[in-house]
């Protein structure tokens, strides 16, 4: 339903720029709900009661302004939507004054309303969107059901085969996301759902994975500048879209801890890392590394063995020890586990222990 309360004033406004007299709109029912003169607002004005049941426009004269309630001289007329009036606008005058106005009175305020009912169309059809989105990857529609909809809405579902999700650090407004649209370099055909707070669900048609990749990470620098902080992604494989829509949801988790944007195809142990309950990780981290827990020292000597794949004396550089601390290190780490580095199994538990940790 439209509510000409959200733009009484804009139009109130609006007016009283391009001509010098006063302006009033009121509701159905009569009462002034915008002014230039703020002493009128929510005061009765009859003469706008009669033009709204009368649908007409009417002038407001000397005698009439005496005999009728809240009036002054002028004109008034009925704002008709859909062959309704949903309120009247007036101006304030002799009639032969007001009346050069009546055009130019009439213009703006059908430019007004036919741009808010444009706007309330448009939001409409995003809500509308959104809802159906939600039912295909939630429920369970039929493959004609689905089409159906998605053809009502004009929106091409079998254009895409890949899903990725942003989950942005605060909630995101319709003018990012339409700046995201106007920018974003991945694909022209490339649609953008909201879906839930700060999530957007990115639909993708078959495009080159290097391309996808280089227009995602300039997504992210513009986010960056908007948000001032890292806005995780989360990337499904191509193929069946429900299927890239549950990958994007074990992607999104995981680029939300490591900071960077994840492509599901590319974990391997994350899959099981990130999949494990919190009581589990913990049994295991009390079995395995728990008694070096504590020493910041040994834990980051642990980070550069494991992600250096150099000799132990370049090992040693890019912790500046010397290559013997850094053999007694790796030695006190054996001893305090109970493990040998050198036993692959050992080296094994280490390791997974290690990045289990690294992701609470």
């Amino acid at each position: 339903m439209f509510d000409l309360e959200v733009l009484g004033q804009q139009i109130v406004e609006e007016l009283s720029t391009l001509i010098d007299q006063s302006v009033l709109v009121t509701d159905r029912t009569g009462f002034i709900i915008a002014s230039t003169d703020s002493q009128r607002l929510n005061t009765f004005h009859e003469g706008a009661s009669i033009s709204i049941k009368s649908l007409k426009q009417l002038h407001m004269t000397e005698e009439m302004s005496k005999a009728l309630k809240g009036v002054r001289p002028g004109m008034v007329m009925p704002i008709v939507i859909e062959e309704k009036a949903i309120g009247v606008i007036g101006i304030t005058g002799t009639p032969k004054t007001v009346e050069k106005y009546a055009k130019l009175v009439r213009k703006v305020v059908e430019l007004f309303v036919t741009d808010f009912l444009s706007r309330q169309q448009r939001e409409r059809s995003v809500r509308e969107l959104e809802y159906f989105v939600s039912d295909y990857f939630l429920k369970d529609l039929s493959d004609i059901e689905v089409k159906r909809k998605a053809k009502l809405l004009g929106f091409p579902i079998e254009n895409f085969c890949r899903i990725a999700i942003l989950q942005g650090s605060q909630y995101i407004d319709k003018e990012v996301v339409e700046r995201l649209r106007n920018n974003q370099t991945i694909h022209p055909d490339l649609m953008i759902v909201r879906s839930g707070l700060g999530q957007l669900l990115f639909f993708i048609p078959e495009i080159e994975k290097n391309h996808l990749i280089s227009s995602f990470e300039k997504m992210e620098i513009r986010l960056k500048k908007i948000f001032k902080e890292f806005q995780p992604i989360g990337v499904g494989q191509q193929g069946n879209l429900k299927e890239s829509f549950l990958q994007a949801q074990t992607a999104i988790n995981i680029s939300i801890r490591q900071m960077k944007i994840i492509f599901e195809e590319d974990l391997k142990l994350e899959l099981l890392y990130y999949d494990l309950s919190d009581e589990s990780i913990l049994t295991f981290l009390s079995r395995t590394i728990k008694p070096i827990l504590e020493d910041s020292e040994l834990l980051d000597t642990l980070d550069i063995y494991f992600n250096d794949n150099g000799s132990l004396q370049e090992i040693a550089d890019k912790l500046f020890i010397h290559k013997n601390t850094l053999k007694y290190r790796l030695t006190k780490i054996e001893s305090l586990l109970s493990m040998q580095l050198s036993n692959r199994a050992h080296l094994a538990e280490i390791y997974t222990a290690y990045r289990l940790y690294k992701r609470i």
